[in-house]
């Protein structure tokens, strides 16, 4: 009899730790969207959110672009800054608008240098020092193949003599994506296109969602968006939070073990915003370690590789010289200080396609390695001192491959 009392009551303190425990991450998950639970294989799309994002970015070819003319704020570690959309879809470069362009940059949100002001970014700094009109066309969360698809769109109105191609080296991982709910999770809207390789050959896959109101129906396809995205088998459903919720949390105690602890230590000091960027951090230590594995596998070096020729080659048919740049995330520094270079031996391997300048043992010996980011909700960038070094690096590189006479005369500053 004693026996079954403690089973019983054994079961029962079981079954009370399973009910607080998901009645824990149904609370917290409000706050941090990366504690998923079943509900999150098929999110709800309201149609007051697709509204918005058809109005401020969807775009059916890309995935998603900012709407030329428009403006938006962020808030970073050193205060606010606003940034500026000009009329060709180009982020606002102060000074240089409306003049003759030699060089165009591509590539994600450090292309675009998210977290810093339209006079900080590393194109305006390079064409203070190069005297041209360097245009900024970095769009937050691309991938590598999106940025080509838009180097594709853009290049008619193009008459420069270099393309800059600049990346973080997570976008291994974003070429690999179709949908970034899977990767990035509680990203619901941003249905992508992607490649695959059938062979040697390149073969493009539209995106899902070819228009807006096509977010209403998503789940149409859904099984379609799931064979061509591994990381929903990989990486999406072995996080998903369900029951039983403690053998979850067990098996996944690396990851839902401090993002908890993290997060109810927010509510008890009160300071919520602190201990989301401390549970954040274990994302982004998550994310790179899904990168690395991307990595030092053939199939996906190959699809890149593949992507970077495709670079090359439209940049060879347009006349221009091709420069792809990488550039390292916080994550990716401390990352390589633990555990060795993950991706370096990769990009110089693709040195003999494309020319590539990988910042990472620039940024990593730099004296004062902070300096050259800020912080900000949406993690790290590259902040106006580590711009200012770039863009000096960029310009290094280019007049080294310019010809005598090519330099223009120096802008005026005034002109708007």
């Amino acid at each position: 009899m004693t026996g079954w009392l403690s089973a019983a009551t054994a079961l029962g303190a079981l079954g009370v730790l399973e009910l607080a425990l998901a009645v824990t991450v149904r609370a917290l998950r409000k706050e941090f969207p990366w504690l998923i639970v079943p509900a999150d294989e098929v999110p709800e799309l309201s149609g007051e959110l697709i509204d918005g994002y058809a109005r401020q970015s969807f775009d059916p070819e890309l995935g998603w672009v900012r709407r030329p003319n428009t403006s938006g704020r962020d808030v970073t570690d050193g205060g606010p800054v606003t940034f500026h959309i000009d009329e060709r879809g180009c982020r606002s470069n102060p000074g240089f608008a409306g003049q003759p362009s030699t060089i165009a940059v591509f590539g994600d949100s450090y292309a675009f240098c998210r977290l810093t002001a339209d006079d900080q970014t590393f194109p305006h700094r390079l064409s203070e020092l190069l005297a041209t009109n360097v245009l900024n066309f970095g769009v937050g969360n691309y991938g590598l193949d999106q940025a080509v698809l838009r180097l594709e769109r853009e290049l008619p109105e193009l008459h420069g003599r270099f393309v800059v191609m600049a990346v973080v080296p997570e976008t291994m991982a974003r070429i690999h994506s179709c949908w970034k709910h899977y990767f990035e999770y509680g990203n619901t809207l941003a249905f992508k296109p992607r490649f695959v390789l059938s062979g040697e050959r390149l073969v493009h896959i539209p995106s899902a969602v070819q228009r807006a109101a096509d977010l209403r129906h998503y789940r149409r396809d859904l099984a379609r968006i799931r064979a061509l995205d591994p990381f929903y088998r990989g990486k999406f459903r072995r996080d998903v939070f369900r029951f039983p919720h403690l053998w979850h949390l067990w098996r996944r105690r690396a990851r839902h073990g401090p993002i908890l602890l993290h997060l109810l230590r927010g509510r008890l000091t009160r300071d919520r915003a602190a201990a989301r960027r401390r549970a954040f951090a274990v994302i982004m230590e998550e994310n790179i370690r899904a990168t690395a594995d991307l990595y030092a596998r053939p199939e996906c070096r190959g699809l890149l590789r593949a992507l970077v020729e495709r670079f090359v080659e439209v940049c060879r048919r347009a006349q221009v010289t091709p420069l792809l740049v990488v550039i390292p995330q916080p994550i990716d520094l401390a990352w390589i200080a633990r555990r060795g270079d993950y991706y370096g031996a990769f990009w110089a391997s693709i040195g003999e396609t494309c020319p590539v300048l990988d910042l990472t043992r620039r940024f990593l010996e730099h004296p004062r390695r902070t300096d050259l980011y800020v912080g900000g909700a949406l993690g790290p960038h590259v902040s106006a001192e580590g711009n200012r070094l770039i863009a000096e690096l960029l310009a290094t590189w280019i007049e080294g491959r310019q010809e005598p006479g090519d330099r223009q005369r120096p802008a005026d500053p005034g002109r708007a």
